[in-house]
């Protein structure tokens, strides 16, 4: 099945979030959600370890305006260039959700905030991961 996921880019003013197209299984709850993205996630990662793409050959004048506006400018390395343990990668995600580091929204609502509850896709829902940021400080 494949759907569409709202990813953010970094650095960009206009149009900062795109729509990217994703093939997943069947899933029927939250806890398959985030498996079925994870594990496509790490394969992607651990192909391009496999491959030996570490770092970026050059930074186009673009992408160098970009990472300004986001504050970093950087090659993207992986310097390590080891592969990554899809279990623990799930399960560290898993957790994640459950300690409310990150919510998932389909199509504009966000499903229960249970690993087991239901979830209906069809062919390109919406889906957005949200990475909420805790704020630290005292208030006067």
């Amino acid at each position: 099945m494949q759907v569409r996921v709202n990813v953010k880019r970094i650095g960009k003013r206009k149009n900062a979030i795109e729509a990217r197209p994703y093939e997943i299984g069947e899933v029927r709850d939250v806890g398959a959600l985030i498996a079925a993205f994870v594990t496509a996630e790490v394969a992607r990662f651990n192909a391009r370890a496999a491959a030996g793409e570490t770092a970026l050959a050059y930074l186009t004048n673009a992408e160098i305006a970009d990472a300004a506006v986001a504050g970093k400018i950087a090659f993207g390395a992986d310097y390590n260039g080891r592969v990554q343990d899809l279990d623990a990668a799930i399960e560290n995600a898993r957790q994640c959700y459950l300690d409310g580091i990150y919510r998932i929204f389909i199509n504009g609502e966000e499903p229960a905030s249970d690993l087991a509850a239901p979830v209906a896709l069809a062919e390109n829902d919406e889906i957005t991961f949200v990475r909420l940021t805790m704020l630290a400080g005292r208030m006067w």
